[in-house]
């Protein structure tokens, strides 16, 4: 029946205004699902570097959301800097004008006094992180005090009020039986490249084990009571983490640890010497706003028997009414073991006071720690990613991840740097950060997985790995994903990826099929791909049907009997 050939009277207007409203809507559907305008430029075959994202600053909100995802920048290897485990004891802050200051800790050989001294230093970038500074060490160990041994893994921050600088860190003496403790020292002035030494009226230390947490642990009702077996057995605070200051108060976040359980906790205080804590009239939550509970339900085969022991370090911002707070959560014990798990999840609320915060929708972890087994008499290397953060430039309003990485290899052993933008990428679990293969469907023998091996990767995350030993190429093996969209005149579907081959020089064609509502083929566009034993990434644009209502991404191989890699695979749309 034609439609409109057998309307009569009003039902044409009716039918004609039902018509032009849908058309309007699914165009504004495709607006806001693919992006308005066109895409970046195409890429030149091989080049080192494919995206679905518009390089536009993007929001926690917006990542949440699923609309923005992290890429990567960079990596500070020791290769390239010189110093192993560049990252250990990591902060980052930035300043208006956008001046990047990196804190992180310097080792030193042992003394009379210490096994291992540990100082702080700072660096400092114009050109936001790409190159450094020498380092200039802030926090020495100095003999004849509390942090005579170590003065480390803690945070700092700049009262612009003040005009002072403030770093919280955790400090040890010598001697035997000597405990982690909270220590504080300041700097005035707007440049922080030089000794931190203004002491605290009262002295150091500020906080001394158990004082935080014996006033957030003290109801058989708390979960840091009920997994400790009992009140105030919780102690160690550190990794401390200065997220807010309201005008009176700083807020500080820091780990707890009862022997074998880790904990996040809040306070606040006035003066870094008195705190309140465990008091929720005063805004401060009455019981560890992170533990095993917590990360229990994380996408992760944790450790059997010794299960998921809770939290540890962790890095707060706040945006709009919500904190985001990215948290490490390990198994076995946060004393740093072989064959271990030790990943990153985020949260977030709007209140400082719960004791339950919301997960990330799409799952925890986002950050996974490697599977590799680079010792070979002991496996997996102990602590292999750490001090991750989370922090805002406001000079151009991008928000930045980075977190450490542990390897033997020195060309990956350093601290890795990603930029949140928004994403107009249709498909999901597109650069692997689940670290499984959901979303993706093999075919034709192949078998898919997505190792957590961060050195084979182009970017220290997972990869989908497509295993065609075994394949045979007449049976098309390889992976595909559909994507349904709505139907529109004069689209286009820009795709592409990165790939490796592993064994040798092997052939991939990266196609896109548009299908109609029947499910039936209507067009079908192939990138034919060179991969090699290096990364490299391929592009291409084709025109949409109007009938198209569905696409499908498809990686068949052409070189059977080999593995390849992919990784920042993309498939989005637009309208010319």
């Amino acid at each position: 029946m034609n439609l409109w050939a057998d309307a009569r009277g009003p039902r044409v207007a009716v039918f004609a205004g039902i018509a032009v409203l849908a058309f309007v809507l699914a165009l504004v559907w495709f607006l806001l699902a693919a992006g308005e305008g066109d895409p970046p430029p195409p890429l030149p075959p091989g080049s080192k570097y494919a995206s679905a994202d518009d390089g536009a600053p993007a929001t926690l909100a917006q990542y949440w959301n699923g609309e923005a995802k992290w890429n990567y920048l960079r990596k500070d290897t020791q290769a390239s800097t010189g110093v192993r485990s560049f990252f250990d004891g990591t902060q980052v802050k930035i300043m208006d004008d956008g001046t990047w200051y990196l804190f992180n800790r310097k080792i030193l050989a042992a003394d009379d006094a210490c096994s291992s001294p540990l100082e702080t230093q700072v660096r400092k970038s114009t050109d936001k992180g790409v190159t450094w500074s020498d380092p200039v060490v802030i926090l020495p160990h100095t003999p004849d005090t509390p942090y005579s041994c170590a003065a480390t893994d803690g945070d700092v921050w700049y009262n612009e009020a003040e005009n002072k600088w403030h770093y919280l860190f955790q400090c040890l003496e010598g001697g035997s039986g000597a405990r982690w403790q909270g220590c504080l020292l300041s700097r005035e002035g707007e440049d922080p490249m030089g000794p931190f030494t203004i002491e605290p009226p009262g002295g150091n230390p500020v906080v001394s084990p158990g004082e935080l947490w014996n006033e957030i642990c003290d109801e058989f009702e708390d979960d840091c009571v009920s997994l400790s077996f009992g009140p105030r057995y919780v102690f160690d605070e550190g990794t401390f983490d200065i997220f807010e200051y309201d005008g009176s108060h700083h807020w500080v976040a820091f780990h707890g640890f009862d022997s074998t359980h880790g904990f996040r906790g809040i306070a606040k205080t006035a003066d870094f010497q008195t705190w309140i804590a465990g008091d929720p009239s005063q805004g401060v939550p009455d019981d560890a706003i992170h533990d095993l509970n917590d990360s229990a339900v994380w996408r992760e085969a944790w450790d059997v028997p010794f299960g998921n022991i809770g939290a540890g370090a962790g890095a707060m911002l706040k945006e709009g009414d919500y904190y985001y707070h990215l948290v490490e959560a390990s198994d076995i014990n946060l004393a740093c073991n072989y064959n271990q798990n030790w990943n990153y999840g985020i949260y977030r609320s709007t209140s400082l006071t719960n004791t339950t915060w919301e997960q990330f929708p799409e799952g925890n972890p986002i950050i996974y720690s490697s599977k590799a087994e680079e010792d070979p008499d002991r496996g997996i290397l102990p602590c292999n990613v750490q001090y991750a953060g989370v922090f805002q430039d406001p000079s151009d309003g991008f928000i930045y991840l980075m977190h450490g990485r542990r390897s033997n290899d020195p060309n990956y052993d350093g601290l890795y740097w990603y930029r949140l933008e928004r994403s107009n990428n249709l498909l999901t679990n597109a650069d692997l950060w689940r670290a499984d293969t959901e979303g993706w469907t093999a075919t034709g023998g192949a078998s898919l997985a997505a190792p957590r091996l961060p050195n084979r990767s182009p970017n220290g995350t997972p990869y989908l790995h497509i295993d065609c030993s075994g394949c045979e190429a007449k049976a098309s093996p390889g992976a595909y994903q559909d994507v349904d969209i709505p139907r529109i005149a004069n689209g286009k579907a820009r795709f592409g990826g990165g790939f490796y081959a592993e064994e040798a020089e092997g052939g991939l064609t990266i196609a896109l099929h548009q299908m109609d509502a029947n499910g039936k083929t209507i067009r079908s566009d192939e990138l034919n791909v060179a991969a090699t034993p290096e990364w490299a990434s391929f592009d291409d644009v084709a025109e949409l049907s109007s009938k198209t209502v569905r696409l499908r991404f498809e990686i068949r191989v052409r070189d059977a009997g080999i593995s390849y890699r992919s990784d920042d695979l993309y498939l989005l749309t637009y309208i010319e």
